[in-house]
């Protein structure tokens, strides 16, 4: 499981330098100085210049390029900045003007009429174990040999992570801290098996890996919940429409009770309004999804182009390069199972109604309310501080509905 510990005894060191780190500064975890110093140099002379002595040995000692260049190799970016972090006076020509109340209180004018004296610290989520976990499961390989004739049977045959067994479902009625992280660790650990059966993926760097691997597995978890929720109510047509399924468990999402003192000091009601940005229900889905009855392939395909197309569109570049190939050939395999397997030449309706439901989910608070136009929402609600919790990973979690 993984461990939730205060950021006034983390235990984490600076990922440029190896001191004790402060907080997550530019998207890396990080001491206060390297924090300033990057914010002070990014954009500088420094950033285009090489070692200015070229005998910098990068551990007892560094250059100022050199210093600004590992920052960056650790991943500090000026488009990760993180607002009130620290309150840096601008030194010029001129006296400093005295102390704000802004410099006291540590939030910009406009947001003093909050509740000051509400506990300002945070929870700092440790995910390294999942992420270690994760790298076993890519050394060790699928849990099963894999024989198919091509990458979409290859692929099904881990679909085994996908189908959900209905008889065995335990209902959920208080969910807290413990409920959430089991759910992050269940599905993060999922994808990572799932992926495992698509040899494209396994011949990816351990870098590409990861990094695919952070950004869909919560992509993955929404779509899971459509699924399940829809076998669900196939089984049970007569249960009500707000039960909905989550992991290996379901919920009455209009009777559950929600644990969110943990998470946050504001009120209940706030916080669930909060987090309802990125919600998941949507019964025409659910109803399309149930008049196709899609096979085992077709969910496969469904699953690794909603994965894959959300990552090409949020990393662009190589990234998009890679997940374009990965749809490519899935893309010929389905034709391939379509007419030689099905014996359908003519799929082309089948297929259209296959990505109309693609095409709805990304229509729908999932994807472009729920991820794309919820951006600046959970922007403002890092503004005011509506959530508590820090990330040892913060990219892990971006667009998830936490971070």
């Amino acid at each position: 499981m993984m461990d939730v510990v205060s950021t006034s005894t983390s235990p984490f060191a600076c990922k440029v330098c190896n001191q004790a780190a402060h907080g997550n500064h530019f998207g890396v975890i990080s001491c206060r100085a390297c924090a300033a110093f990057f914010r002070r140099s990014a954009s500088s002379k420094w950033s285009k210049m090489s070692c200015r002595g070229g005998s910098c040995d990068q551990e007892t000692y560094s250059c100022k390029p050199c210093r600004l260049q590992k920052c960056r190799d650790a991943g500090m970016d000026t488009t990760k900045f993180q607002y009130n972090r620290e309150i840096i006076p601008q030194v010029g020509q001129f006296t400093l003007p005295p102390p704000s109340i802004e410099s006291y209180v540590g939030r910009p004018e406009f947001l003093l009429f909050c509740d000051t004296d509400a506990p300002n610290a945070k929870v700092l989520i440790d995910v390294r174990y999942l992420l270690e976990e994760a790298g076993r499961i890519l050394n060790y390989g699928p849990e099963s040999p894999v024989f198919a004739e091509n990458q979409l049977k290859k692929f099904t045959q881990g679909f085994k992570f996908i189908r959900l067994n209905m008889e065995n479902l335990q209902k959920v009625e208080y969910a807290d801290q413990k409920e959430l992280m089991e759910m992050w660790e269940y599905y993060f650990l999922l994808v990572t098996k799932w992926l495992m059966y698509f040899d494209e993926f396994q011949k990816l760097n351990r870098h590409f890996q990861m990094t695919l691997l952070q950004s869909i597995w919560h992509v993955f978890q929404k779509l899971h919940k459509y699924v399940g929720t829809m076998a669900y109510h196939k089984m049970y047509p007569y249960a009500k429409k707000s039960n909905v399924i989550i992991k290996n468990v379901f919920m009455d999402m209009e009777n559950v009770t929600i644990d969110t003192e943990w998470m946050s000091d504001y009120p209940k009601e706030h916080v669930m309004r909060y987090l309802m940005v990125q919600t998941c229900h949507d019964f025409d889905i659910l109803a399309a999804l149930q008049e196709l009855e899609p096979t085992e392939e077709e969910y496969t395909f469904l699953f690794a182009h909603l994965c894959f197309q959300y990552a090409g569109k949020r990393y662009q570049g190589d990234i998009l390069r890679v997940t374009d190939s990965f749809l490519e050939i899935l893309s010929n395999d389905l034709h391939h199972y379509y007419v030689e397997e099905q014996n359908r030449p003519r799929y082309f309706l089948r297929l259209a109604k296959l990505m109309k439901i693609n095409n709805a989910i990304q229509r729908s608070n999932f994807f472009q309310k729920a991820i794309w136009e919820s951006r600046p929402k959970m922007e403002l609600g890092r503004v005011f501080n509506v959530l508590k919790i820090e990330f040892s990973h913060p990219e892990m979690f971006e667009d998830s509905g936490f971070y």
